[in-house]
């Protein structure tokens, strides 16, 4: 029977959570004693240095002078976001939709502030409303889009990532994730189309660069994916992923040792990176060095045991060394955890 070995790479979704924009617009000062307003204006100027606990400060001051200034409220929110306050930035997210029910800007932070603490469907739920209030609002989209994706639907990202790329035409990060939506669903022409649009728009993000290789790969171009990580590397050189994902290129270009030189170049980046261990020991198994190979597999079963490709790919090693009993134990086990493939191996523990 012929051996397959597993290898594994990877392709990058975005995930990014931003905070709400800062509000420096300061207010125009009309009365020279107004307190109220010379106190809001010293916290904006706080907030412009990121010295956030002094703008909380300032900020509560104008708001004890003045309980419903919104300004003062919404900057005081995001001063306690930047701080990681995030349940303070929700009470005060939640006053300022208590006061202007019909702006989007309190839905919208709140929604932030929710998303980084964990509550995706809290967040996702403010979003909407945020988008209701504003349509034009494409953040409030994309980060819809990224809780989307992050369920596993897809199409229902590629939904929200479209009205964002619709108001911002070019909003990179919402091209970058649509992309990735659509290599989810094996729309490889699509993703990569939305990757180099991406990378028109901004050519020094380098996770893109990596993304837009994946797909390539997935494609069966190989070498033009060699060369998106290439630049991926370039840009950022001590990229472990970039480098590993370059490695399974040329791995699967046939071309084994400079395999081997990238997916080591990822481990001195990275010691314990499971996925470039196991890769590592795929290369092994196609130069027919077993012994290297079993041992890089421990390696990465050692960083993580749930990694099945790599009981398998260990599996393949310890039987080309005649260790059957070994082989059987890493092959069950590697089908236990959901590694289809090492199920055809059985044949060699009967």
């Amino acid at each position: 029977m012929k051996k397959i070995f597993y290898f594994i790479s990877l392709i990058l979704f975005c995930q990014a959570v931003g905070y709400a924009q800062t509000d420096t617009v300061k207010v125009k000062i009309l009365n020279p004693g107004n307190e109220t307003e010379r106190t809001y204006n010293a916290g904006i100027g706080f907030m412009e240095t990121k010295n956030y606990q002094a703008a909380i400060d300032s900020f509560s001051k104008a708001l004890l002078l003045t309980p419903t200034f919104d300004k003062a409220l919404y900057n005081r929110a995001l001063a306690k976001s930047e701080l990681k306050d995030l349940p303070g930035a929700i009470v005060d997210f939640n006053k300022l939709i208590e006061l202007l029910p019909n702006s989007d800007l309190g839905y919208y932070g709140r929604a932030d502030s929710k998303n980084i603490s964990g509550d995706k469907e809290g967040a996702l739920v403010d979003y909407t409303k945020a988008t209701q209030l504003n349509p034009s609002n494409e953040k409030a989209y994309y980060y819809s889009g990224v809780i989307i994706f992050e369920k596993g639907d897809y199409k229902g990202a590629i939904e929200q990532f479209n009205k964002a790329i619709t108001i911002k035409a070019d909003y990179v990060y919402a091209l970058n994730d649509r992309a990735s939506a659509k290599k989810q669903l094996d729309d490889y022409d699509g993703a990569i189309k939305d990757y180099q649009k991406a990378i028109e728009y901004d050519n020094k993000l380098g996770f893109i660069h990596n993304n837009l290789g994946s797909a390539l790969k997935n494609k069966g171009n190989l070498q033009a994916a060699v060369d998106a990580y290439s630049i991926a590397i370039q840009l950022k050189p001590e990229d472990a992923i970039a480098l590993n994902n370059r490695g399974s290129a040329k791995h699967e270009q046939g071309k084994f040792k400079e395999a081997i030189e990238d997916f080591n170049a990822a481990l001195k980046n990275k010691p314990n990176y499971s996925l470039a261990q196991n890769n590592l020991a795929s290369s092994y198994i196609s130069l027919k060095e077993y012994k290297q190979a079993v041992d890089f597999c421990g390696k990465a079963i050692q960083a993580d045991g749930t990694l099945g490709a790599a009981y398998l790919n260990r599996g393949i090693a310890k039987e080309m060394l005649k260790d059957f009993s070994g082989a059987c134990e890493d092959f069950r086990k590697a089908a236990s955890l959901g590694t289809e493939r090492a199920k055809s191996y059985f044949n060699v523990c009967e």
